[in-house]
């Protein structure tokens, strides 16, 4: 990305000035399974043509771009539609009027089309066709493929095509294989095989046909399968092993569906809302070198994220400790060792991205892995201290000390840019993002006068992230008598604290900017600095009017907290991040509401994002929606092309029922406080049922009485001290 030096302003032209090119998805339905996502209309197919991010994926490559089914000739109407189990898909289709194979007209509504789609290692569908007329019935069914092999990146309109060749189509031995040989070597292909057999296969293309009796049911199974072979490794494995593939998705939905039958409450939908929430958590995991993390988002960002991966496993912490576990010990084996601008890889800073497919491969972009981002290290300090504070497993502070060792080293020199004392970035690759904090978009930071950060920029949040590591670090250390370090990092944090409050707070505004650039401060009011409740940076002495002015109408909506105050210029509802709701940054500034006391706006952010779930189909909270005050439109407004599902995205329910509970674990001491628990008015009795705080099991029973929480402990197996503040 050529950017001007002197100036430090972002490029006239920016690749990364849209996350994406396509086109709307909100109708989409999406079922996947580790490494591999399948993204369709909510009919099952996928549109040829167009610019779309329907497809099926794999390693960052669209394996399938193109899915039609007709009955002769025509689209069956789509009746229902669901994807609500993240492994399967369901859809159900009626025919319109048509004349069969015989010319005989067939009434509309006669004919039921059932597309039952599952993905255990592969694409497994069955199309299942009924007759409910009187007579016999012939017909065709069409079935068209396409497949691109499109990198994710050339898809979203970041780079142009790699330029690899499409093979001819070929059909032998009842399977359909569509091929290209990638510029990187790699041979990629989509096998799809069919039972019974096609009874005309033209390129594409397969006809089917069916004769079925009055109340006759007749089926079609299509499998999918995609291999990418690199240079010198042997061709397509051994078919996947569907029914164990199927065996072990099951097991870990289930273990899903266990972990939210132990959170019982007095409301239904808010239990339906929280088994979508930890359903689609589970449907996100990936895994790399046996370790599992959650993927970023469903299509766009598929993949490893630093600072993705470390949130969703911070806001499951209370549901389950293994994916922290995995996520840090992932994010130290990419840890920066080197210097790198092309990547902006600095030694001890942790990942921004990293991608696997043929622009990676052909180092035409940076995330191979991408160091862009200048959060990620430190949330990877606190999801450690955060983590230690669950399990009390001080043996991954041992484990990890180099990393941590070398991630405060990041800090202290890389991070801060120009000796400001102040964690700041400044992008250095030609393809690199501007922005570099989790509003990334290049016009996500900017002034009341509407002009665009400069960089070096330093964010509030960052800020707070960096004082919150090194305040949790500060004990820790002192367990492994590194005290001297232990001491200097609670002098650092104090010191920043100070500085920060006085150069952020805004008193004409009785706010916190959101970032201090290369010529001062950006005034603007955001949700940046609103994060840093929960990291308790904030003096005690400001909270008190800055919350006030965050839940002013321009801020608050009803729903959530906007990103950014319809009073300023860039403001924009259906803006990525200049207006929009995200419902991550609402639940990470609803645990910093709990952290300060303030249990009421605590709750009213809480019962917003609620209302907003309700609405939302399966009850799925989106990447982020529209900035839309309620009492305009009633509903909440789709983005047009948010990532559905997201993991933070859906991790923000549970960690707001966290923030509710006041849950705050210290395993080391043997101990769990309830800070002030508070449930909202529509939710009056909760069950947290086997919480684990390092070696004790615990139930908890929160009942609402009038307007007061209390809290019975249930059942307690070990030696564990429970203390409840009111």
């Amino acid at each position: 990305m050529p950017v001007n030096e002197n100036s430090g302003e972002p490029p006239a032209t920016d690749p990364y000035k849209r996350h994406t090119q396509s086109t709307n998805i909100t109708n989409e339905l999406v079922i996947r399974q580790d490494n591999l996502t399948f993204v369709t209309l909510d009919n099952g197919e996928i549109p040829i043509g167009g610019n779309y991010g329907y497809g099926l994926y794999f390693k960052d490559c669209r394996f399938l771009s193109g899915y039609l089914l007709k009955i002769m000739g025509m689209s069956p109407t789509p009746i229902l539609s669901n994807d609500e189990r993240g492994y399967q898909s369901l859809v159900v289709m009626t025919n319109p009027e048509f004349l069969d194979c015989k010319g005989d007209t067939i009434d509309k509504e006669t004919i039921l089309i059932s597309r039952n789609t599952v993905i255990p290692g592969c694409i497994l569908e069955t199309l299942t066709v009924e007759n409910y007329n009187p007579v016999n019935v012939t017909l065709d069914i069409l079935m068209e493929f396409d497949a691109d092999f499109t990198d994710i990146f050339t898809i979203r309109g970041i780079t142009g095509p790699a330029g690899g060749t499409i093979l001819p189509v070929g059909y032998s031995g009842g399977e359909m294989r569509l091929s290209c040989a990638g510029k990187d070597g790699h041979l990629r292909e989509t096998i799809i095989s069919f039972e019974p057999a096609p009874r005309i296969v033209n390129g594409k293309s397969c006809t089917f046909q069916l004769s079925l009796r009055p109340h006759e049911t007749r089926a079609i199974k299509v499998q999918i399968f995609v291999s990418d072979t690199a240079p010198g490794q042997p061709g397509l494995k051994e078919p996947v092993d569907v029914g164990q593939q199927m065996n072990k998705i099951l097991r870990s939905y289930i273990a899903a569906v266990e972990c939210c039958n132990n959170i019982p409450t007095s409301n239904n939908i808010f239990n339906s809302i929280m088994e979508r929430s930890l359903a689609d958590l589970t449907m996100m995991r990936m895994s790399q070198y046996g370790h599992t993390y959650h993927s970023a988002g469903v299509p766009w960002y598929d993949a490893l994220f630093g600072r993705d991966s470390l949130i969703s496993a911070l806001q499951l912490l209370p549901y389950g400790t293994e994916p922290a576990r995995s996520t840090l010990l992932l994010n130290a084996k990419y840890q920066g060792r080197k210097y790198d601008d092309w990547t902006e890889e600095e030694p001890g800073k942790i990942l921004h991205e990293l991608r696997v497919g043929e622009m990676a491969n052909l180092n035409l972009i940076p995330q191979r892995p991408y160091y862009g981002t200048v959060d990620a290290t430190p949330l990877f300090l606190i999801l450690l201290a955060e983590y230690i504070d669950w399990t009390g497993d001080t043996g991954m502070l041992k484990r990890l000390e180099s990393n941590v060792d070398a991630a405060l080293r990041w800090i202290a020199d890389c991070g801060d840019i120009g000796g400001r004392g102040f964690t700041s970035y400044a992008v250095k690759s030609d393809l690199g993002i501007y922005n570099q904090g989790w509003k990334d978009s290049f016009d996500s930071v900017s002034r009341s006068d509407g002009t665009l950060a400069k960089k070096p920029i330093a964010l509030a949040e960052v800020q707070g992230y960096v004082y919150m590591a090194k305040k949790r670090l500060s004990p820790l250390f002192k367990l492994i008598d590194r005290h001297d370090d232990a001491n200097r990092l609670n002098r650092e944090a104090d010191d920043l604290k100070e500085r920060f409050n006085r150069e952020f707070w805004m008193g004409d505004r009785t706010y916190f900017a959101q970032a201090l650039d290369a010529e001062g401060i950006c005034d603007v009011i955001s949700s940046n600095p609103a994060q840093c409740l929960w990291t308790g940076i904030l003096d005690s002495g400001y909270v008190k009017p800055f919350v006030a002015r965050l839940f002013e109408s321009d801020m608050f909506t009803e729903w959530g907290i906007r990103t950014l105050s319809s009073s300023e210029k860039r403001y924009n509802p259906l803006g990525y991040h200049n207006g929009t709701i995200w419902p991550h940054d609402n639940s990470i500034i609803a645990m910093g509401l709990r952290k300060y006391g303030f249990v009421n706006e605590l709750s009213v952010v809480f019962t917003g994002m609620y209302e907003a779930a309700r609405m939302f189909t399966n009850y799925r909270l989106p990447e982020c929606f529209g900035g839309f005050p309620r009492s305009k439109y009633s509903l909440p407004v789709k983005y047009p092309v948010a990532c559905s599902p997201q993991a933070w995205a859906s991790g923000a329910i549970p960690q707001m029922l966290t923030a509710c509970l006041g849950l705050v674990p210290d395993a080391l001491h043997n101990r769990l406080t309830l800070n002030k628990p508070h449930l909202p008015s529509w939710l009056n009795k909760v069950q947290f049922n086997n919480i684990r705080v390092g070696d004790t099991l615990i139930s908890l029973d929160f009942r609402r009485i009038e307007d007061k929480t209390m809290v019975n402990v249930a059942r307690k197996e070990g030696d564990l001290n429970v203390l409840i503040e009111y």
